[in-house]
């Protein structure tokens, strides 16, 4: 008997005794009570992998999250090696942790000091470069930010960010020329 089963993915599931198509909350519903059964019955611990829709939520019936006793979240950027696994849901724990990965040739690697990859290795200061503590649920990390600021030759300047929300950081700008630069 396994002591661990991974289900990829629940949304895929069909129970045979049911006239509905996978992926619905009727067959989403059934597939997970047996597996609940299944895990309860025999001591195995079972994961459910769930598609993710495009707004970051799981994607069918939010039944799921009610029915399973933890949820995380494993996020990613196919252009970069970091991944981040966050509790959304815990039962039995808190959920103000975050685990911080490197996609390495054999696999995940845990990343023990996640601001040393957040901020350049310079002897010298530079213009331009900030470094602020931000807390991440019950981890601080210290991230630095880099800037170009130069004068435009015509009307409206071009703004662009990479790896920081371009509305966040317009409305910030925004704020900064009404009371700094009157």
């Amino acid at each position: 008997m396994p002591d661990l089963m991974i289900v990829d993915s629940i949304q895929t599931m069909h129970h045979e005794n049911l006239d509905s198509a996978p992926g619905t909350l009727t067959q989403i519903r059934e597939c997970t009570n047996q597996l609940l059964r299944l895990s309860k019955g025999k001591g195995i611990s079972i994961f459910l992998i769930g598609h993710i829709n495009k707004e970051g939520s799981l994607a069918g019936p939010k039944v799921l999250e009610h029915m399973v006793d933890t949820v995380l979240q494993f996020e990613g950027d196919r252009n970069h090696f970091y991944r981040i696994i966050r509790s959304i849901k815990n039962r039995f724990g808190s959920t103000n942790e975050l685990g911080i990965y490197e996609m390495a040739e054999k696999g995940l690697k845990i990343v023990d000091n996640p601001s040393q990859i957040m901020m350049s290795n310079r002897d010298e200061a530079f213009s331009g470069i900030t470094i602020t503590a931000n807390l991440e649920g019950a981890r601080p990390l210290f991230i630095e930010t880099q800037a170009l600021v130069s004068a435009a030759a015509y009307g409206n300047p071009q703004r662009s960010a990479t790896g920081f929300d371009l509305r966040r950081m317009n409305m910030l700008l925004a704020v900064l020329e009404k009371k700094m630069w009157l």
